[in-house]
């Protein structure tokens, strides 16, 4: 089988620079970290970037809680994310991606073939590449599943990572608003349009519109959560059919 891309687990704790790392890359991050003192180099603040962080601080809560959620795409396709940390897998009509420690999956589903003059439909084939296991999302993974849905979805903590980027951009805008119960936090800069990703009370990402990692435009709608998940979640589509066979 072909290897999906390693992911570097690490075991800090989500903040809105470490998102933000998911697309400005961890090599960056850490030269920052290894800076002189900020009474040698101070920085000027960035109320956008604290404001991310803020939002971040709440999308923690809800990274480390069981959970189900279902995402409507422009498509109108509907994406289901099962997470039960550091297990995380999301699933659409034809396509699966796991992240377990124990092992990557990335499954799709094939046509189904035309079934014979009186036989039954036959089951469509499931075809799965297998990576090795990951206990944190790195970049490449982050990318990995916004292209395996088209460019339409992105992890919800990629989503954070995005609009970290964009506070750190030229020219920098910000501002907070509401969307029924969720904070949101909208951010532009020069040469950008304005991105908005928005966070409910159980720490649940509840709206993002802007640019997936795939460098797509999206708008994802959460449509459906539950604080629950089932261990099925985190099998492959053939290993949970050779289970339910036994």
């Amino acid at each position: 089988m072909a290897e999906l891309p390693r992911s570097n687990p690490k075991k800090a704790i989500l903040s809105a620079v470490v998102a933000g790392a998911l697309t400005l890359g961890f090599a960056g991050m850490m030269a920052k970290s290894c800076a002189a003192p900020a009474k040698q180099q101070p920085e000027p603040a960035n109320p956008a970037l604290e404001m991310v962080d803020s939002l971040a601080s709440r999308l923690v809560l809800g990274l480390d809680s069981d959970a189900t959620l279902q995402y409507a795409t422009p498509s109108g396709a509907i994406v289901t994310v099962s997470q039960s940390a550091p297990r995380r897998a999301y699933r659409s009509a034809g396509v699966t991606y796991i992240s377990t420690p124990d092992g990557t999956y990335l499954c799709t589903t094939g046509p189904a073939p035309s079934p014979a003059k009186g036989r039954k439909p036959v089951t469509p084939p499931v075809t799965c590449q297998e990576g090795p296991g990951a206990d944190t999302m790195s970049p490449t993974e982050a990318k990995a599943i916004s292209v395996a849905f088209g460019g339409e979805f992105m992890a919800p903590e990629a989503a954070l990572g995005r609009l970290a980027t964009i506070a750190q951009g030229q020219e920098v805008r910000s501002g907070a608003s509401k969307r029924g119960d969720a904070q949101c936090v909208s951010v532009t800069a020069s040469g950008i349009r304005t991105e908005t990703a928005c966070v409910n009370p159980a720490g649940l990402l509840a709206y993002f519109q802007g640019t997936s990692d795939a460098g797509k435009t999206t708008e994802l709608i959460l449509q459906y959560s539950t604080p629950s998940v089932s261990d099925e979640a985190f099998q492959p589509p053939s290993a949970a059919k050779a289970a339910a066979k036994k």
